[in-house]
């Protein structure tokens, strides 16, 4: 029940660390062979520059998460949590009672209906992009020599975020945050040579620093509010924020106005993460990385941490004793997303670049999301769904319910299908480059000697204006585009139809039935779809 302390006391088991241990071990290890063995000839062929070891890594990491939600899902609590590192002990002298005080920081496990679909979201798709870089690294010379720094970027980045959603704190959640960022940074730049990939990486590191510089005064708000109730645990725990308790506390000393301030300066954030208005400026550019870069940042990782975060709010958000406190911002994170998602669609229609209309189709599809949450977030925090004997208590609680399903609904469905269009645009890219390669010697076969050598330096592999009757060619690329795009755009009967059609429909009722200020936002998504 909302308002209630969210932590059920049962124990995740020991195999969940493996979910985010395996990969972070494997990055000193692929990282360590290749610079030993790189250039030898099993290292390349057999192992395939470190893709072959990250492989089974990532598969047990899956599996692993396979087996913690499948515990998760046979169980009938709200959420389990789990000490499995102590990390920090330390006390200090208080001066005004004379006593010692001593705070203890862990490193547990949090899982909830929230991470077990976020969980799932990013092993597997990290698994299957991992399968595909494989094929897509090792057979463009370009790559040679150096694809055991993208294997182990690529195992360290899954692992950030898989340690981001399984973390019981908000602490070990922005350390994790902060991971993503340096392998976002390093992968982006992964052709350091060329001055566009190096100007791109620094543009994603600098502006998301600047919604992380807000995450961290909320953070540090947020430490400053729930101290006092923590009694020696972390103050950030998701046991002591979202207990019940606590938050009435917060609410009869007067401070329900900070902590919506707190809770705002962390949605700026999520803003530069997921890449929103107006911290939205680097995405596009992050295109510069590999495709299977763009595919992990896009589908599985970093775009979606920033989502994860607001919707880690949903609890708080849905306590008894914040009831109405927080309806402003739940109003702004919805008008963020409604004019990133208008704003990006209409950038998108006059790229011509591949990758770069799928990198604003995700901006425009996230902000759905954020305009979904922030719907969801009012009716939690604004309808009577607390009490039982309340005559419309069954009614508000499916509507709070369902409004925040769609919205996850919708992350989950726009993770499958832009991965699977990444990975589909980086075939065709792949096989652009290849013919035109192709064409290019053959030309120089047959004696073009007329000084044209030079004219080929300037096609480029990734512009939709050079492409066309592809579908013959790659009939199950094409297939893979058709099924992706009719998810995105919400065709009938296909599982983005109903999540979007429910974040439009909740954004309308919120206008309708609560308040007029969201009628901006609903019609900013409306007009979009």
């Amino acid at each position: 029940m909302a308002g209630d302390s969210y932590t059920s006391g049962l124990v995740v088991p020991d195999y969940a660390l493996l979910i985010i241990l395996l990969p972070m071990l494997a990055f000193p290890v692929i990282l360590l062979l290749g610079r030993l063995f790189n250039g030898q000839d099993w290292w390349k062929g057999t192992m395939k520059e470190g893709g072959l070891l990250a492989l089974p890594v990532m598969a047990a990491s899956l599996v692993c998460s396979l087996m913690l939600i499948a515990k998760f899902i046979g169980q009938t609590t709200v959420s389990e949590t789990s000490t499995v590192l102590n990390w920090v002990n330390f006390g200090w002298h208080d001066a005004a009672t004379g006593s010692i005080q001593a705070m203890s920081l862990d490193f547990g496990f949090y899982v909830d209906h929230t991470t077990v679909m976020l969980l799932f979201v990013a092993s597997f798709l990290c698994l299957l992009i991992n399968v595909f870089s494989i094929g897509y690294m090792n057979t463009d010379p370009i790559n040679d020599n150096r694809n055991h720094r993208f294997y182990a970027e690529f195992v360290l980045f899954c692992s950030g975020m898989l340690g981001m959603v399984l973390s019981d704190s908000f602490l070990w959640l922005f350390i994790f945050w902060e991971l993503m960022g340096l392998c976002s940074y390093l992968l982006i730049g992964f052709y350091y040579e060329r001055p566009s990939a190096a100007y791109a990486a620094k543009k994603a590191f600098l502006t998301t620093r600047v919604g992380d510089v807000f995450l961290v005064i909320g953070l540090a708000m947020l430490w400053n509010l729930f101290q006092p109730y923590a009694a020696g645990q972390d103050a950030l725990s998701y046991a002591v924020v979202f207990d019940g308790g606590h938050l009435q506390a917060i609410a009869d000393a007067g401070k329900s106005g900070a902590l919506q301030l707190a809770l705002g300066f962390m949605f700026i954030g999520a803003v530069g993460k997921s890449a929103q208005f107006p911290l939205h400026v680097w995405l596009p550019d992050a295109m510069e990385g590999p495709t299977p870069v763009s595919a992990l940042i896009h589908a599985a990782t970093m775009v979606n941490a920033g989502l994860y975060l607001v919707a880690r709010m949903f609890p708080i958000f849905a306590a008894e004793a914040m009831h109405g406190a927080f309806t402003d911002l739940a109003f702004i994170i919805a008008l963020v997303g409604g004019i990133t998602a208008c704003m990006a669609a209409l950038i998108a229609f006059v790229q011509m670049d591949l990758k770069k209309v799928l990198a604003y189709s995700t901006m425009s599809q996230l902000a759905y999301i954020f305009t979904g949450l922030g719907a969801a977030l009012f009716l939690a925090n604004a309808l009577n769904w607390h009490d039982p004997s309340y005559a419309g208590y069954e009614k508000n609680k499916t509507i709070v319910i369902v409004a925040f399903g769609a919205a996850l609904f919708h992350l989950f469905n726009h993770a499958m299908a832009k991965g699977m269009l990444f990975m589909a645009s980086g075939s065709v890219i792949h096989e652009m480059h290849h013919a035109h390669h192709d064409v290019h010697h053959h030309h120089d076969d047959h004696g073009d000697d007329h000084g044209h050598d030079d004219h080929h330096d300037d096609f480029d592999a990734q512009s939709m204006a050079n492409m066309g009757g592809l579908a013959s060619r790659l009939p199950i690329t094409a297939t893979a585009m058709l099924v992706g795009s009719a998810s995105i755009i919400g065709l009938p009967l296909i599982g983005g139809f109903w999540s979007k059609e429910g974040i439009i429909a909740n954004t309308w009722r919120v206008a309708v039935e609560h308040d007029p200020r969201f009628l901006l936002p609903a019609f900013l998504v409306l007009i979009t779809a």
